[in-house]
């Protein structure tokens, strides 16, 4: 929290500095083309304005809690995520309407009906792709399905007092992830969801690249293990996934419903979020569901059946990029492939 004084003033001198700052954007618009200076400085202003007001919330609810003794209580709990809920709402729309961007979600039957389901907690499993994919993760299930999201998060986060304060008093965690034991951690919130959870877990590791990708195959390699390599190489838009955190969530809660999530259509690098500012865009999320009772019991073949939600998952988003015409495809053919059902 050193930091969240500095950064409540950094944002409150760009709010009050705002006209100047818009009036700046509106002069350079005209020499990017597609008011992309402006478009920028609305969203980060937006961004500034909900983030500090969303602090000063989590401020006035750590007195109202008698500075911080009933923080874990469940009035307090649920205000914290109303906060949330608020917050990303908030700098979800400017986003979307900045950025001329329209987000479609299909979802099968079965995955609608387990995330509207009262009384049972979810696990989704995300792909990792592009500039703002969390973003959308969170304000799906907790904007849009009023389920409440438990994230593992890389410590370095906690630098941003707000993500900070929310990730502390809410169940979540923060990991080291070069010291710490990811595994135990999702084991741990995964026991302790309640009936609105939705536990939240990216098994790529991070926002899919050539580099991660090429990495991935590598460490299946040396690991001995060549079947699940050959099927990480056929993956031509998504990452090999690491089962530990899965694997361990589930092995936790395993009657817990799984649900699967797919998109297509973030821009890769802050280079193509610019390129891309003025063009109407469109993200497509696709949802799919599975059972906790149809996921084996056995590790090794769990393992598989994780591989072959990814195979999946990456077919479809092939299958969509080819139909936008946007499908660059690296990879290779060959390997016997796992099923995936949903």
């Amino acid at each position: 929290m050193v930091l969240a004084p500095l950064v409540a003033v950094t944002e409150a001198v760009l709010i009050v500095a705002s006209p100047v700052l818009l009036l700046v954007a509106a002069f350079l618009s005209p020499l990017f083309g597609g008011a992309r200076p402006l478009r920028i400085t609305a969203i980060v202003l937006a961004f500034a304005a909900y983030h500090l007001a969303a602090t000063m919330a989590c401020l006035g609810l750590w007195v109202a809690s008698g500075f911080g003794r009933r923080a874990g209580s469940e009035p307090m709990q649920r205000a914290h995520y109303a906060v949330m809920r608020w917050f990303v709402a908030g700098v979800y729309r400017p986003i979307l309407r900045l950025s001329r961007v329209e987000v479609s979600v299909s979802a099968s039957p079965a995955a609608e009906a387990a995330l509207s389901a009262t009384g049972r907690p979810v696990l989704v499993l995300s792909r990792h792709a592009g500039e703002g994919d969390t973003l959308l993760v969170i304000h799906e299930l907790l904007c849009r399905r009023d389920r409440g999201p438990r994230v593992v998060m890389h410590e370095a986060l906690k630098l941003d007092p707000l993500i900070d304060v929310l990730g502390d008093r809410l169940p979540n965690r923060f990991v080291d992830p070069r010291g710490g034991d990811t595994e135990v951690e999702i084991a741990a919130m995964a026991e302790e969801l309640d009936e609105r959870a939705a536990l939240v877990i990216f098994p790529e590791g991070g926002n899919v690249t050539e580099e991660r990708r090429q990495k991935s195959i590598e460490r299946l390699e040396r690991g001995g293990h060549a079947e699940q390599a050959g099927w990480a190489r056929e993956m031509r838009h998504v990452s090999a996934p690491r089962p530990g955190g899965t694997l361990a969530a589930i092995e936790a809660a395993p009657e817990i419903d799984v649900v699967v999530m797919g998109h297509v259509g973030f821009p890769i690098g802050l280079g193509e979020v610019w390129r891309l500012l003025p063009d109407p865009q469109t993200i497509e999320v696709r949802l799919w569901h599975e059972s906790g009772g149809a996921v084996p019991v056995d590790r090794d073949e769990r393992i598989d059946w994780l591989f072959g939600w990814w195979l999946k998952l990456d077919a479809w988003v092939e299958e969509r990029e080819r139909a936008r015409g946007t499908a660059p495809g690296y990879g290779a053919e060959g390997s016997e492939t796992p099923s995936a059902e949903g």
